[in-house]
């Protein structure tokens, strides 16, 4: 009886231990399919970041194309404001030598100063 028992506990132990594997695996291949899931989603986020640098790259380089047109737009505007002011003074004063005057120079103590 008692080596009946004692094959009996031994089964049930076999059937616990076989229960605890099947789980183990099941846990395995979750747990493997989630990982395998979660680099494919690493990988697409990382592909978007590289996509996004591009982008980014490509906006910056918009800006300082754009920025470098209007400094030559406000240039161009100052230049023929500075034009326009020679042609009113030329009217105004037809004696007066606009040669010296320059967009380039400042008023400083009552005279030109600079280039």
């Amino acid at each position: 009886m008692d080596l009946h028992k004692g094959m009996d506990h031994l089964q049930m132990e076999i059937n616990r231990l076989n229960g605890l594997h099947e789980k183990a695996e099941h846990l395995r291949t979750q747990k493997t399919q989630e990982a395998l899931a979660l680099s494919e989603e690493n990988n697409k986020l990382l592909g978007e970041i590289e996509d996004l640098k591009k982008e980014m790259t490509h906006k910056e380089e918009n800006f300082t194309k754009m920025i470098e047109s209007l400094k030559d737009d406000v240039t161009q505007s100052f230049l023929a404001g500075f034009e326009t002011a020679l042609e009113q003074a030329a009217v105004v004063h037809p004696t007066m030598d606009l040669f010296v005057l320059d967009p380039g120079k400042t008023v400083v103590d009552v005279q030109l100063k600079g280039d």
